[in-house]
């Protein structure tokens, strides 16, 4: 009978313990949307490098000679490739790359023709590929670093792991139709320059021609005055 008391003065003298939040449908929906956005933020983001934004993890790479295993490059620097001829062209490469001082002239193959520098190793002192000086056909790889696939291995940072060269599949990127559109965007900027630079002939001789007129104009004012 205590507890039947009990169990009846609960139900008939409710306490609030507590603060009952009533939200609409609408602020649900939009609170579990802003949640989804954030959450697909965040699993996009996943797979960044930190501190350089849109740069993705799964295509960073480091170029290594494949015998000694000496760090030669990086994918950060990585400018073109060349399919046909099996070169990873980049602008910018390690210590251990080390470029012959003596030109050399390839006679026969697809280089014929063109004067470059042999690059090697500096650990193992193999070939690795080669510095163009000097070619017609290549013109635009002048001056890059030139790698050879079958001489370097990549380690991927994504999956910690080492794979040939000649078997991974590069970012598509060509060095010529960059040199292209910067030779458009070059003669572009020039004509502006052109356009400037006439605008402003144009400016100093009205300048020069309205100061003349008003240096004639000023003694022929005294001479009025003082015949006065």
């Amino acid at each position: 009978m205590a507890v039947r008391r009990q169990l009846v003065r609960l139900f008939q003298e409710p306490r609030l313990g507590g603060v009952i939040t009533v939200e609409r449908a609408g602020a649900v929906a939009g609170s579990c949307g802003r949640a989804q956005r954030s959450a697909e933020t965040l699993e996009d983001r996943a797979g960044e490098v930190p501190g350089r934004p849109g740069l993705r993890l799964e295509d960073c790479a480091l170029y290594q000679c494949r015998r000694c295993r000496a760090v030669l490059g990086d994918s950060l620097h990585l400018c073109a490739q060349e399919e046909k001829r099996g070169l990873l062209v980049c602008f910018k490469v390690t210590h251990d790359v080390a470029m012959d001082d003596n030109l050399m002239v390839c006679v026969e193959g697809e280089l014929i023709g063109c004067t470059y520098n042999m690059l090697y190793c500096r650990s193992c002192k193999v070939e690795i590929g080669f510095r163009l000086y000097c070619s017609k056909s290549l013109a635009y790889l002048r001056g890059f670093f030139c790698l050879f696939k079958d001489s370097i291995i990549c380690y991927l940072l994504q999956t910690k792991s080492t794979i040939e060269a000649s078997k991974m599949i590069f970012p598509i990127v060509s060095l010529k139709e960059h040199v292209q559109k910067l030779k458009e965007n070059l003669i572009q900027v020039h004509m502006r320059i052109e356009l400037l630079i006439k605008k402003l002939e144009e400016l100093n001789q009205q300048r020069t021609l309205t100061e003349k007129q008003g240096y004639k104009a000023r003694p022929h004012v005294q001479l009025s005055r003082v015949q006065r």
